[in-house]
């Protein structure tokens, strides 16, 4: 029989276990509505390309802006900036997901 003190350790030890599991689980799914959102953005803006790029009546007022935003390619440079957005999170979707796997097995 165990004293209530090795009791007291086991149960924190196994609260802990299932701490972190949950923080695991919340990052991921904050992970996936993160890129669920980037990738809503980074399909708006496929649609809005066209009238993000600027026309060329407006040639004398380019000098005041930055040189790469007033080019016609700001929008394709948006949709990259976006699209790295996007991989990054899916990225840390699947870090988070093997960091979960892992902690199952160590379980086991």
């Amino acid at each position: 029989m165990r004293s209530t003190d090795e009791q007291l350790h086991e149960i924190m030890k196994r609260a802990e276990v299932v701490q972190e599991k949950n923080a695991i689980k919340r990052n991921l799914r904050a992970c996936i509505v993160a890129s669920c959102i980037s990738a809503v953005l980074l399909i708006i803006t496929c649609f809005y390309i066209p009238r993000l790029s600027v026309k060329q009546e407006d040639a004398g007022l380019q000098r005041y802006g930055s040189m790469l935003l007033s080019t016609p390619y700001m929008g394709y440079v948006v949709v990259g900036v976006l699209a790295f957005i996007l991989g990054i999170c899916i990225a840390l979707i699947c870090v988070q997901r093997q960091k979960l796997k892992d902690k199952e097995k160590v379980q086991k």
